[in-house]
């Protein structure tokens, strides 16, 4: 009981201070805003070897529920400054083509809807394969003890333009079924270089004709045989991505934990989602996939 009761003098204490701390004031706060004109917003994470799929929308207002999809506009893709075709309507907002995309190609998408045309363009980067991987099976422990996996990745830079790129590692749990991995201990200079806990980098750092990569991880599902810790295969997906994916996996980060924070301990902080769509909003970028499989020793199978 008296264990309970100090709790409970240290949480009113520590409510008190709060309300020492945030004094009461009163404010009117309005819940009607302006209406802003819509605009039309272009939405494509394109991947090489693979049909394009755009979504088309329109920009909404605060007290919008519902994302305003486009049924009826008019979508061009133009591949390396020709008409390609023109996409097809599939539902919610999603046109498809029929059209590959390649290593190297430079798109366009023009969107025509109600008297305005939005245009947003990428290139498709060039494949790129890995030198190889390395598998470390104790990579160090997180804070609980539970010791870490890690994957050292080589990669060539033979030359000297900029370039980047993308790590996603996953667990095979079955066939087609794959277990996610969280990222930790972050220690390699190159991603501490960017500055946020993803697996996202470019070549800034990299001097010589090849530079490496450490990721240290945590699968999110353990598996064990026999009463022994068994390691799961992990499938490693390379990717090559251009500088739209890049610019916008690091805003859409910022502005997600921006968004969410608890309003105690971090103050929410509003970042603007990046864009690349002229006269409109959204993104259209482009990446290229090498996939591979690493088997640690000691394998679940």
């Amino acid at each position: 009981m008296k264990k309970y009761r100090g709790v409970l003098i240290i949480l009113t204490l520590f409510i008190a201070t709060l309300l020492l701390a945030f004094p009461s004031c009163r404010k009117v706060v309005t819940d009607k805003f302006p209406d802003y004109p819509q605009m039309i917003t272009v939405n494509s994470i394109v991947k090489a070897g693979e049909p394009l799929v755009v979504n088309v929308s329109l920009t909404g207002n605060i007290n919008d529920s519902v994302l305003h999809f486009v049924d009826n506009a008019e979508v061009l893709l133009y591949v390396n400054g020709c008409l390609a075709e023109t996409l097809s309507y599939e539902g919610d907002g999603y046109y498809a083509s029929t059209v590959t995309a390649s290593e190297n190609d430079s798109l366009e998408c023009v969107v025509a809807y109600n008297g305005d045309t939005a245009k947003c363009s990428c290139v498709v980067p060039h494949k790129e394969i890995p030198l190889g991987f390395e598998y470390t099976e104790n990579a160090g422990v997180d804070d609980y003890g539970e010791v870490l996996q890690g994957i050292k990745t080589t990669i060539s830079n033979v030359d000297n333009r900029r370039k980047y790129y993308e790590i996603k590692i996953y667990t095979i749990e079955g066939t087609d079924y794959y277990g996610g991995t969280f990222l930790m201990d972050i220690t390699d200079p190159i991603i501490k270089n960017e500055g946020l806990p993803l697996p996202l980098f470019s070549n800034e750092l990299a001097s010589g004709d090849q530079f490496s990569v450490n990721l240290k991880f945590m699968p999110a599902t353990h598996g064990w045989a026999g009463g022994k810790f068994m390691y799961r295969p992990i499938l490693v997906r390379f990717r090559t991505v251009d500088e739209n994916y890049y610019k916008f996996t690091r805003m859409h980060y910022l502005y997600t934990e921006g968004r969410y924070s608890d309003g105690i301990v971090d103050n929410p902080v509003m970042f603007n989602a990046y864009s690349n769509v002229e006269n409109g909003y959204g993104v259209f970028a482009a990446y290229t996939e090498y996939v591979d499989t690493v088997y640690p020793p000691d394998c679940l199978y």
